[in-house]
Formats: structure tokens, sequence, C-alpha cells
């Protein structure tokens, strides 16, 4: 364009006439037949965040003459100046403004109009594949992006690769902005900026850029177009582009800051201050990887651009404004979502059956051959066991899968995962930790309900005569025996095979001291020592899960192992220890988990007697030692002492028949102290509650010995099959079954041998609290203290429950009392030999 004093000159010989037949426009002067461009909008600056529109000083100098030029000659400049303008009011192509002109030049074609918009849907423009290289994450590689910059003035100036930071606001290093193009790389940063700083232009000059991707095709080098996407790109009054993908309008060029527009023409040489600057708050690039690729190949990226504005007066109030680069990444996840939604199915039939089945264990051994109420409720807890493993392992496994697979790839073909997948993955992982604390629950309460009579079998160490001699009784045995053992139970009842202090700590040592935390990462580099100066992606709480997950497991085993085949076998076994605990203090163990189902534990002295003093003791280990006295097994000649019961239906009414008054006793002396009544009758029920409890050891007893005519047991091992699937086959309705095992069965009642729950709900505590905090020594602190407090509940509660909730509260106890009298006289009846051992 020539300006219009040169103009003059070359047309002096013009007539006067011709002259008053020009059009002037912006410093040109043009033939009185064009048609300017007018609207009441078009030289106003759009607002972008709701306030006062702006009438621009420099739209009303040169956009007039700009679009003349363009449409009636086709002037480079002119058409390049026409579409800057139209990228300043953020592609606003409401009727008056210059893009609804900019798109009129384009249909009628209009030669050197660059191009703004790409023409087909946006889903189209974005899903292409015509990007034929490959991308690898070894060696890593940079996606090399180049920028096409423009001045204001529609002045070609430079092409640049996109390194550096040129598109990023932010001051900082090379190393951390160039790390925004190394593929694969989950790329965020952000920074604050003195909104006062945006008006310097030679710092932050208004250039525009058309971006283009690099790559090469049958060995030719070709630039691809990328797509942009303005986040306040409006048509009318709607944000198109925060719709839906195909009603996207994607463009292709961009500005940084613009600090020059909103200088309003009513301004003086002096007052020539942008009353605004707007800048790009958030640029984000989104690459995708192409449908089913193997090799790396991905579609044509896309930059997505949130704009902002800061006053000018608050920015002398010392306003800072907040601007961030990011890199996302994404692909196509409807081959790993099927196959998660078929694990999720198929783990989850198969939990279903399982707890069906273990339910139907349960209510043969509780005697409930009928579905009811007790039934659907284990039912339910045993389902939330099953569902929860289900559910861990499906999460443990696709977070470790995502983990290995993402940093191990040469040509990338997995990416990290987003959106919905992400939300369905933590749902799954936190299903997982709901489920595992109903199940802890359930495990508490059952190992708080079960039934366990200490069984003493001291006989009286003689008779004692009266001072007249008249009258005799006989010497009682000590309670201290039965009282000790019971106290060691207590204890043994929250022992676990792991040590919890070691596993936090060591877990907590390898992810942050020696540094495996840095692995996850959201970007390829898989290294555990990283530079200090290089730029780290943010953490994936995925990763951090596979990670955590594996490395408290590996600890967890290892200490296992280190427990069952070292400590255990050469130091102390806690579990055996108490078994003999129990025989040297004549003492058997009587559990029932279930009412027909339990566990017994054959503690009676081979020697006969246990309550001797130090000498005796002696004598009987020694000869114990040296093979001078029988063997401790409950069948003679065998080293047996612990068997799974199958109890027969009539033991347990006998049982109950004792049982429950001798209970019901206790709770109703109980509920009295509580509610702070008179006390008078207490002794009088202690008293009929210890000869009930003589009554329960006499009776056990003989059932032990087979004394008893109509309950007997047989002893002998599970078959492989009962062994496998846990359960009995035979029935032991009429005669009870004792059967055989590795003296570790009565476990099952104890947090000893349920560890392989408790290391699940203490992974998934410990993932929980990660996801939350994202500090894997805060995880540790708050997994140890929760930990603790299970331990304690399950070491205390049953107690607790025994004394308040197992059974409902008496006060009046003398029927109570004239029934485990007829069971005493009845038992005497049936069985007159056995009062002889007695």
């Amino acid at each position: 364009m020539e300006p219009t004093s040169s103009k003059r000159q070359r047309g002096a010989n013009w007539s006067s006439r011709e002259v008053r037949a020009l059009l002037e426009a912006g410093g040109f002067c043009f033939p009185s037949n064009v048609t300017l461009i007018t609207g009441d909008r078009l030289f106003e600056i759009p607002s972008i965040e709701g306030t006062d529109n702006v009438k621009s000083s420099y739209f009303q100098a040169n956009l007039q003459a700009a679009h003349t030029m363009c449409k009636e000659y086709g002037n480079v400049t002119a058409c390049q100046i026409v579409a800057n303008l139209c990228v300043l009011i953020l592609y606003n192509e409401a009727t008056g403004r210059i893009c609804s002109a900019f798109k009129q030049l384009e249909e009628n074609r209009v030669s050197n109009l660059p191009q703004l918009y790409f023409t087909g849907y946006a889903s189209d423009v974005i899903d292409s594949q015509d990007i034929s290289d490959s991308y690898t994450m070894t060696p890593p590689m940079t996606i090399p992006f180049v920028a096409v910059i423009y001045s204001l003035n529609g002045k070609y100036l430079k092409t640049e690769a996109l390194t550096d930071g040129l598109l990023q606001l932010c001051d900082t290093t090379a190393t951390l902005a160039n790390a925004a193009y190394v593929f694969g790389t989950y790329y965020s940063y952000s920074c604050s900026i003195k909104a006062l700083k945006l008006w310097n232009t030679a710092k932050y000059p208004l250039y525009f850029y058309d971006i283009y991707l690099k790559y090469t095709n049958n060995g030719q080098k070709f630039l691809y177009k990328v797509p942009l996407r303005f986040l306040d790109l409006r048509k009318g009054d709607i944000l198109v582009n925060q719709g839906q993908t195909r009603d996207w309008v994607v463009t292709r060029r961009m500005f940084l800051v613009d600090n020059l527009m909103t200088v309003e023409p009513s301004q003086t040489s002096t007052t020539q201050v942008a009353k605004y600057v707007r800048y790009a708050k958030d640029i984000t690039i989104y690459m995708a990887l192409q449908d089913g690729t193997t090799d790396g190949k991905i579609k044509i990226p896309y930059f997505t651009i949130k704009y902002a504005e800061v006053s000018r007066q608050s920015a002398e109030d010392g306003a800072a404004i907040q601007v961030s680069f990011s890199v996302q990444y994404t692909m196509s996840w409807s081959k790993y979502y099927r196959d998660f939604q078929i694990s999720c199915g198929t783990l989850g039939t198969l939990s279903m059956l399982y707890a069906g089945y273990r339910t139907w264990v349960w209510s043969k051994r509780a005697g409930r051959p009928a579905i009811d109420f007790p039934s659907i409720v284990n039912f339910f807890f045993f389902l939330c066991g099953a569902m929860s493993n289900c559910f861990f392992v499906i999460a443990f496994g696709v977070s470790f899968y995502w983990f290995i697979f993402f940093k191990r790839q040469d040509a990338v073909y997995l990416l990290h995962p987003d959106g919905g997948n992400i939300e369905d993955w933590l749902g799954l992982a936190a299903a997982a930790f709901a489920l595992r604390c109903l199940s802890l629950i359930h495990m508490i309460v059952m190992q708080c309900t079960v039934d366990i009579f200490f069984m003493d079998w001291e006989r009286p160490r003689g008779i004692s005569r009266s001072q007249d001699g008249k009258k005799t009784t006989e010497v009682p045995v000590t309670i201290w025996r039965t009282f000790f053992v019971a106290n060691e139970w207590n204890e043994i009842q929250a022992t676990r095979k792991i040590n919890k202090v070691f596993q936090i700590f060591a877990t907590v040592f390898f992810l942050e001291v020696v540094g495996f935390v840095n692995t996850t990462t959201k970007d390829p580099d898989g290294t555990i020592n990283k530079s200090a100066d290089g730029y780290q992606a943010e953490q994936s709480f995925i990763y951090r899960f596979a990670l955590a997950v594996l490395v408290y497991l590996v600890i967890g085993v290892v200490q296992w192992i280190f427990f069952t085949f070292i400590y255990e076998r050469f130091v102390e076994d806690q579990v055996q220890q108490f078994v003999d605990l129990c025989s040297m203090s004549n003492i058997s163990v009587f559990i029932m988990s279930n009412a027909q189902f339990g566990f017994y534990i054959h503690g009676r002295s081979v020697h006969g007697k246990a309550d001797a003093d130090m000498q005796e003791i002696c004598e009987m280990m020694k000869r114990e030692e040296e093979n001078l006295c029988g063997q401790r097994g409950l069948v003679p000649d065998t080293e047996a002492q612990t068997f799974m019961m199958s109890i027969p239906r009539r033991l347990r009414l006998k049982y109950d028949q004792v049982y429950l008054p001798a209970a019901l006793e206790a709770a109703g002396a109980v509920g009295r102290m509580e509610q702070g009544r008179p006390g008078s009758r207490l002794s009088s029920n202690k008293e009929k509650s210890i000869e009930a409890y003589n009554t329960l050891n006499k009776f056990l007893c003989a059932f032990i010995d087979h004394s008893l005519r109509d309950v007997d047991y047989v002893v002998k091992d599970k078959t492989l099959l009962e062994s496998i699937m846990d359960t009995e086959f035979f029935d032991a309705s009429e005669k009870g079954i004792f059967y055989n095992d590795n003296g570790h069965s009565f476990d099952q009642i104890l947090f000893y041998g349920n560890e392989m729950s408790l290391l699940l709900f203490d992974v998934l505590l410990f993932c929980m609290v990660d996801f939350i905090w994202m500090n894997y020594v805060l995880d540790g602190v708050i997994t140890y203290i929760i930990t603790e407090v299970a331990f304690l509940i399950g070491t205390y509660a049953g107690i607790y429950v025994d004394q308040h909730y197992k059974l409902p509260k008496v006060d009046e106890p003398s029927s109570i009392w004239n029934r485990i009298k007829e069971f005493s006289e009845q038992y005497k009846k049936d069985n007159p030999g056995s009062s002889k051992g007695d």
C-alpha cells in the first residue's frame, strides 16, 4: 500500500473533479465507487470478562483501509492485517465485526487472503491421521513444532521453532521450557507475573503466530498446519468451542499478549496507554495417538487457548496474573475399557459364587440349613471380602500395567489414562478399600463372638478334715493356671506375623529415601536419580498406587517368609508356645467358632497334674525329655494336640444348656453393677456361676474322654478335597469328628491366621491416604495409627462383647440356677462312672 502523499505527487495531472471523487480511509485514497466497510461495533474490542467494550484507536485508523486494499486489490500486507484484526477480537463472528467481513472475503475467493479457518468439521480435522512419523520414548524424541511469526502490520518476520519458551509467558530456563516438547511428557508449568509488566511492549510485543508441525513422508519434509481452539470464540452469545467437538471452530493464528489494541482514540499522544491488556492465560497442547497404533503414530495435535484480561488500574494497584502452559496426551481407550469391564464382570461373578459357597459352608457349620437373616448378613460380608479382593486385583493389575509399560515402551502405543478412565479406576480402588473395611469389621466381630472354654484337667490334690475330724472336703485346685492361659490367649488374639513398625518404615524408606517415588511422574523417564535442574512432570496417583502396592506387598511377603521359615523355626512360634503352655498348665481350650464347628487344643498334661512345686515340675520335664512318659497327643502314642471339630448337634444342645445359664448369670450380675443396683446378692451369684463353670468343665472333660454315652467323636484326617475347599463333607450330626491339622488351624479366629486380609487392608489404607495428601511419609504415619487402633479393638473387643453384648442380661437367676442343677443331676445319672475321675 502507498501513502496518500505519494499518490498525490503521482496524480499531479489529475483534474480537481477526479480528486474530489476519491475517498480517504486510514491515510489512503480510494475511488468513489469503492464501498468502505462500516458497522456500529466495527472498531470495538469485545471484552472477554464481560466489562465494557473499548473502541480501539488502531482499529479506527487501519481497519477500513486494510479491508478495502485486500478486497479490491488483493494486497498481501493488507490481507494479513485483516486476518490479524480478526484474531484480535478472538474470532468473534457477530454481524458488524471484522471476522464476519473476513468470512465474506473467503467466500469471494479474494487473492492473497491468508487462511484463518479450517474447513469441514473440527472432529474430522483433529482426528486426521495424515502424520506418518513414528514417535518413540527410547530414545526420547522432541515434537518439531515451528511458528511462522507476523507483526501487527502484517509483515512476515521469521519462522522459528517452538523452543526456549517461545509461546510461554513464564520466565524459566530453556531446559524446563523445552521439556514441554519431549514426546510423552505430561508437561505443566504455571507462574505468577506482575500485571504491570504486560504493558512493556519490548518484552511482550504483539506478534501473531501460525503453528506448524514438521513431518516426513517418503523421505520428503513437510509442514502440517496445527489447529487452534480458542475457548473464548463466540458465535453470538454462544461459546462454540466449549461444546461438542463436532461444533468447534478451529483456527490457525493466535497471539500471546495484546497491549496495544485498547488504546482509545480520545487519548492524547502522552496518554496512549492500553486501557487493559489481554493475554493467553492458559495454553494446552493436546496430542493423541492414532487408533490402533503400535508404532507411535499420532493424530494432528491441536492447541487450546484461554484468554483473560487485566485493567491498567488493577495493574497499577499491584495485581498479579496467573498463566500456565501444559501438554496433554490421549489415545483411544475403547479396547482397555472393554477389557476393564470384562475383568470386573468375570471376577465379580466368581466373587459372588465364592461368597455363596462360603455362606453355605458357614450355614452348615452354624447348623442353619435354611436361608435366614443371619445367613443373608454373612453372605453380604463374605461378598464384601471377595469383591474387595476382586477389585484390588483389577485396580493393581491395571495400574501396574500402565506404570510398567508406559515407562518401558520404545515406540509409543500406551499413554497415561485420562478423563473417565481415571474416574472408573479410582472408583474401583475406593470400592476395594471400603469393602475391605467392612470385611475387617466382620472378621473382628466373628472373632469377638467365638465361644471359648478353658478346660481344667487338674484334679483335687487330696482330702482335708475339720478339726473335730467329722467333716472332710476336697483340697481345691488353683485357678491361676486357667487365668494365665486365658491371659496368653487374649494377648495372641491380635498378634500378627509381620512387624507393623518395620513394614511402614521400610516402605517409606524405599519410596522416599531411596527415591522410588521419582519414577511415578507423568513422563517417559523411569530413572530414580533425576537431574535437579531438569523438569519433573507431576506425580501420577495411578503410578503412585502401583508402586506403593508393589513395594508394600513385597516387603510384607518378605517379612512373612522370614517369619514363617526362619523366625518361627529358630526363634519363637507364639502359637505353638501357647499350645505348649496349655500342656504345661494342664489346660485344654475348647473353641466353638460356629454352633457346630470349632477347634480344640488338647493341653492335658501327660503327667496327670501341673499344680506342683519346682522340684516336681523339673522331674516331670526330665521324664518327658527322656521319653519316660506318654506323648501329649489326644490319641495315644501321637503328638497331635490341635484339631478342627465338627460338633454333633446333641453336644451343642447340652453345651448351651449349661453355658447359656452361666453366661446369663454373669451378664445379670454385670447389668446390676452397671445400673448401680444394690449388690447384696452378688456374692451368691458368683458362687452359682462358679458351680456352673465346674459343671461345664466336667461335661467337656467327659466328652473328650469318651465318657458320655450319647455324645462321642472320632479322630481322622481330612480328605484332600476337604482341605482344598475348606469344608467338611461327612455328617457329624450323631457323632463328632476331630480332624487332625498342622497345629495352626485355630489361627483362623486370630489376626495371626488372617495376615493376607490385614495386609490388603493396610496397603489399601496406605494408598487411600496417598490419594488425599500425595505424601508417603504422612501415609505411613496415618496407616500405623489406624492399624494400632485395629490391634487394640481386636485385643479388647472380645472381652467387652463377652461381658456386655454376647448374651442378653437378666436380673433374676433363680430359674437359671435350677436349670444348672437339673443338668448336673441328669449328667451324674447318665454317667455314673464319670464321677470317679472327677
